[in-house]
């Protein structure tokens, strides 16, 4: 069933900033797939949104004096890689398939593909699959007959991920850093969305006399929750950051760089599917959730930034297994 425009599905992931033409929102769509389907559907985005999450944490490794403070916006965008947008879908063995009043068995192989190779995922293409009755099932008025279409994909180059982000000096070369979103209903009804993440900076070149750069470590910790209109919990996921930065300051530029160790993690709850799938399978069934652990794990990033009076405008480019490009743009009080 067609609807309205929507938030793209990356955006259930905090202030998400584009919108595109689907078909249902992400509850909906995931409510399509089940077992390891809905998994390998869902695992390219959720890996590329936690990638995204332990992104844009500093823009230089000289930390605010006290009560010195900034305020911004960071985004980071995964660039997605093709083997990420399509999966094989798996179907059962046999499927109850009803045609003008009349309920069909139909056997994989026979009647159908079991293996449905290139079906979109979450970041491919915004047509779904369709499964239909093979040439020479025998049963002749079903051949060529759609019986199932795939969850669409949101045909995305990029997985982008918005991220407001204040930061403030304190005493003994400290800093701390917090994003948070409150509720948040996203345009078109597409989810709501509760984000909070909190983080800590200490300075080392404090203790290096004479020090011709500044460096400093990090830590970070952060959760979000998606749920749906009627509050129904969809995804929950955490992340955690942790490493050494360092900056040259030139002028109005800052050259900045790190190294970082970090983790995500992603929980899918259980659902019921709609009803197209319970005929599809002939059966009522409940979906169990399932459990996504990012694939980066480790990164090395570099990038510059702009400094004019009090704002500041950043970008970076981290070299990992999913590549990050983060940019920032804010007010800065030093």
């Amino acid at each position: 069933m067609r609807s309205r425009n929507l938030i793209l599905l990356a955006g259930c992931m905090v202030l998400f900033s584009r919108l595109s033409t689907a078909q249902d929102d992400l509850g909906k769509q995931l409510s399509k797939v089940a077992g390891q389907n809905a998994a390998n559907y869902l695992s390219p985005v959720l890996s590329a949104w936690g990638a995204d999450l332990n992104s844009g944490l500093y823009h230089s490794a000289d930390l605010h004096d006290i009560l010195g403070f900034d305020f911004g916006l960071k985004v980071g965008a995964v660039i997605v890689k093709d083997e990420d947008k399509v999966f094989d879908l798996v179907l059962p063995d046999q499927i109850a398939f009803t045609y003008n009043g009349v309920q069909y068995p139909l056997i994989a192989g026979r009647d159908y593909d079991k293996v449905i190779s290139g079906a979109p995922t979450a970041l491919g293409e915004s047509n779904g699959k369709a499964v239909t009755v093979k040439s020479t099932s025998p049963l002749v008025p079903l051949r060529g007959q759609t019986i199932f279409t795939s969850p669409q994909g949101f045909n995305m180059k990029f997985a982008p991920l918005l991220m407001p982000q204040a930061a403030i000096g304190l005493p003994f070369g400290l800093e701390v850093i917090g994003r948070f979103v409150p509720n948040l209903t996203l345009p078109g009804n597409a989810a709501k969305v509760n984000f909070i993440g909190f983080g800590i900076r200490h300075s080392i070149d404090q203790y290096i006399p004479l020090c011709p750069i500044d460096i400093s470590i990090h830590f970070m910790t952060q959760k979000l929750t998606v749920s749906d209109m009627n509050d129904q919990r969809i995804v929950a996921a955490s992340g955690i950051a942790y490493g050494i930065e360092v900056s040259k300051s030139l002028a109005l530029l800052t050259l900045y760089g790190g190294y970082q160790m970090e983790k995500s993690a992603w929980d899918v709850d259980g659902y019921s599917p709609d009803p197209s799938l319970t005929q599809f399978i002939g059966t009522p069934v409940r979906i169990d959730g399932f459990h996504v652990d990012g694939k980066n794990t480790s990164r090395f990033h570099a990038g510059v930034r702009l400094l004019l009076a009090i704002i500041n405008v950043h970008a970076d480019y981290s070299f990992a297994t999913q590549p990050v490009i983060a940019a920032g743009v804010g007010i800065s009080f030093r």
